[in-house]
C-alpha cells in the first residue's frame, strides 16, 4: 500500500470493525468499505457524497474565491491573468507584496510567496505557468499559515504551519540544532517510509543565505532562548519551505472556526481543508487579521492524524464515522 492516506484509512477501519480494501486489486484509486451491511466506495479523503461540481469549483481558485466572497467571508484581493501585463504589475505596485499561484494546481506546486518586485513577479509567473495556463496573483497576507479540517459541517481541528526555526540552548551550534530538529520531527512521524516534515538540509544554499542575513553561520552557538529562522519567506517557493506543525485547536477563535465551516459549505464540500493565514489565531479572521486563502476538496489527513493531540479529535475515525452516517 503506497498511498499513506489509504494505509491510514484501512488501519483505522480495521480498528473500528469495518471491512476495507482496494476495489480493484493493485489499484489504489478506490477503497471499498463495508460496515453494518452498507458498502461505499471512496477515493482517499474524497467521500462518496462529494459532487463533481463541488470538486471542480474547489480546483478553480477564481471560482472558489468568488463564492467565498459572496458568502461574506474574508478573502484577500486577487486577479487572474493569462499573461504578464500592466494589470499584473499595477496590482503588485498597489499591494506591494503578492503571492503568485497556478489557478488550478494543488499541494503548493508552483506557488511563490512574498513577491515584491517586477523581476520577482516575472519569475514567479513563469514558475506558476509551468503548472497552469492561468495564474492568480493575490495580495500577500502577513502572519502564519493554518489549516482547519472540516468534516460534515464540523470543524475537527486547526493546525499551524510555521517555517522551521531554531531556539538556542546556549551550548549547541546551529548545525547541531538543525540535526536535532530533524530528528525530533522524524520521531513525531511514526508512519513508515513517510515524513510529514521536510528535513532541513544544512548544505542548502537558501538556508546558508537565510542564516547569513541574520548574521549567523552553521558553526555559531546560539544563546539560550535566541531564535533563528531557517527559511526566508520573501520570494520563496512554498513547497520548498520546511514547516513545523502545531495543534492550535484550543487557540483558534470560534468565529474563525465558523468561517471555515461556512467556506466548506459555500463550495458544497463535505470533507475539506480550509487554508487561512493570519497574524493572531486567537482573534477572528478579517480586516488586518488575514483571511481564507484556499479550500481543498482532497484534504490532507496525515498531519491531523499526527498532530491533533486531543483524543476526541481523531480525524480518520471522524471521517469514517461520517461516511456511514444515515
Amino acid at each position: 500500500m503506497r498511498n499513506v492516506h489509504n494505509r491510514l484509512i484501512i488501519d483505522k477501519a480495521s480498528q473500528l470493525g469495518m471491512e476495507c480494501g482496494l476495489l480493484i486489486p493493485g489499484c489504489e484509486d478506490f477503497l471499498e468499505l463495508t460496515y453494518k451491511g452498507k458498502t461505499i466506495i471512496i477515493n482517499k479523503t474524497r467521500s462518496h457524497r462529494m459532487t463533481l461540481m463541488a470538486g471542480l469549483l474547489a480546483k478553480d481558485k477564481q471560482a472558489s474565491n468568488l463564492l467565498l466572497r459572496r458568502s461574506g467571508l474574508p478573502v484577500p484581493d486577487d486577479i487572474v491573468v493569462s499573461e504578464l501585463s500592466g494589470e499584473a504589475f499595477s496590482f503588485l505596485h498597489t499591494h506591494r507584496q503578492v503571492t503568485v499561484k497556478p489557478l488550478d494546481s494543488s499541494r503548493s506546486a508552483g506557488v511563490t510567496v512574498g513577491v515584491s518586485s517586477e523581476t520577482e513577479l516575472t519569475q514567479a509567473f513563469r514558475t506558476a505557468g509551468e503548472h497552469s495556463d492561468r495564474v492568480m496573483i493575490q495580495r500577500n497576507v502577513e502572519g502564519l499559515d493554518y489549516r482547519v479540517l472540516v468534516i460534515a459541517g464540523q470543524a475537527i481541528g486547526a493546525l499551524e504551519y510555521q517555517p522551521a526555526y531554531l531556539t538556542g540552548d546556549g551550548r549547541s551550534t546551529v548545525e547541531q540544532l538543525i540535526r536535532r530538529l530533524n530528528e525530533e520531527q522524524r520521531r513525531r512521524n511514526p508512519i513508515t517510509d513517510f515524513d510529514s516534515f521536510k528535513p532541513v538540509r544544512t548544505e542548502s544554499d537558501e538556508l546558508l543565505a537565510c542564516l547569513k542575513q541574520q548574521g549567523k553561520a552553521l558553526e555559531d552557538v546560539l544563546d539560550r532562548g535566541e531564535q533563528v529562522q531557517l527559511f526566508a519567506t520573501a520570494n520563496a517557493l512554498a513547497g520548498e519551505i520546511s514547516e513545523v506543525v502545531t495543534d492550535k485547536t484550543a487557540h483558534i477563535h470560534p468565529l474563525s472556526l465558523q468561517m471555515a465551516v461556512e467556506a466548506a459549505a459555500a463550495l458544497q464540500i463535505d470533507v475539506a481543508g480550509i487554508d487561512i493565514r493570519c497574524r493572531n489565531i486567537s482573534e477572528p479572521l478579517g480586516g488586518d487579521n488575514g483571511g481564507i486563502l484556499e479550500v481543498n476538496a482532497l484534504p490532507d489527513m496525515i498531519d491531523p492524524h499526527l498532530y491533533l493531540q486531543n483524543a476526541s479529535a481523531d480525524a480518520i475515525a471522524a471521517y469514517l464515522h461520517y461516511l456511514f452516517e444515515d
